[in-house]
């Protein structure tokens, strides 16, 4: 009986280290699979993003170079060699701290803007320029537009950072609420709603760089870029950009969790009276049109319903 449940027990093992073994060298080969063909799929979104930026460039006058001050988002990181036009919004932190923790910085959000960790391309001589644009990696990410919008609202104007919009809510008080509007008050406790911001930069009228569009920022047609990544498909182009500018053995990027999804750009939006978002697209029409994004794509329901009620009172 004693050799019988030992011969039982001894097969049972054996069974169960070869499914074992078999399952984790499947899992691996699936695994590998998996890794190589989204490192494919990344490749080919790479091919298709520069493509439509070339041929949206050639459409489009694009001959004057923008002067010195307009340059200063684009940074230089000699460490590794890279320029990044650092678009706030678009996990731009993020991407500091990745490129920057060889270095051994220690982890803190102020420090981590510094000019002095990341020259802007404007502190170089024309030459100087010139020079780290032809031989250094470009690079910059972009997310869809009315997604980041609604980002840097909530960060910036209901958000733990509340404190930096006080000079735009005080604008926007003064456009639309002047009976609020105090010319040397304080405006930490003055909120401003989602319509009224889409409504103040749904005019031509200057913008933080935290809502400014991304062509005002980065100068694409101008700065031919390496690489063009997409909020959307981070992990993917993170780990495609940091194979092709040769930093992948020392510069990793972590995950993220997407913070705005279309349920809540829908949510927000809804708020808005449609005319506003129209002429709020119309000033962002370049950023949807040269980075590939359906033009009003995600709030296209809200406008869809307008235009039924009112060809339905009509």
């Amino acid at each position: 009986m004693f050799t019988m449940r030992r011969f039982v027990l001894v097969l049972f093992l054996g069974v169960f280290c070869f499914s074992f073994i078999f399952l984790s060298y499947w899992s691996s080969k699936q695994t590998s699979q998996t890794l190589y063909e989204s490192a494919a799929d990344a490749a080919r979104r790479q091919i298709a993003r520069k493509e439509l930026m070339k041929e949206y460039c050639l459409t489009h006058s694009y001959k004057t170079k923008p002067p010195p001050r307009d340059l200063q988002h684009i940074i230089v990181d000699h460490e590794n060699k890279v320029i990044y036009c650092s678009i706030p919004k678009v996990s731009s932190t993020t991407w500091k701290w990745a490129l920057i923790k060889p270095r051994g910085l220690k982890e803190n959000i102020k420090k981590i803007h510094s000019k002095r960790l990341w020259p802007p391309l404007n502190q170089f001589t024309e030459k100087g320029r010139s020079e780290r644009i032809k031989t250094y990696f470009k690079f910059l990410f972009v997310r869809e537009p009315l997604h980041r919008l609604l980002s840097a609202y909530k960060d910036k104007f209901v958000g733990r950072d509340k404190r930096y919009s006080e000079k735009y809510r005080q604008q926007i008080v003064k456009a639309y609420r002047p009976q609020d509007y105090k010319p040397n008050g304080d405006y930490n406790d003055i909120n401003i709603t989602f319509a009224e911001f889409i409504q103040y930069y749904s005019r031509d009228v200057s913008r933080d760089r935290h809502w400014r569009q991304y062509e005002k920022l980065c100068h694409p047609c101008v700065i031919n870029y390496d690489f063009i990544g997409h909020l959307e498909t981070l992990e993917e182009d993170a780990q495609l950009l940091l194979k092709m500018a040769g930093i992948d053995d020392r510069v990793t990027f972590p995950s993220i969790h997407k913070s705005t999804d279309s349920d809540e750009v829908l949510e927000y939006y809804s708020q808005v009276p449609p005319r506003y978002i129209r002429q709020l697209g119309e000033l962002y029409r370049n950023d949807f049109e040269m980075f590939g994004y359906d033009y009003l794509g995600h709030v296209q329901p809200l406008l869809n319903k307008t235009e039924q009620r009112k060809n339905f009172q009509a």
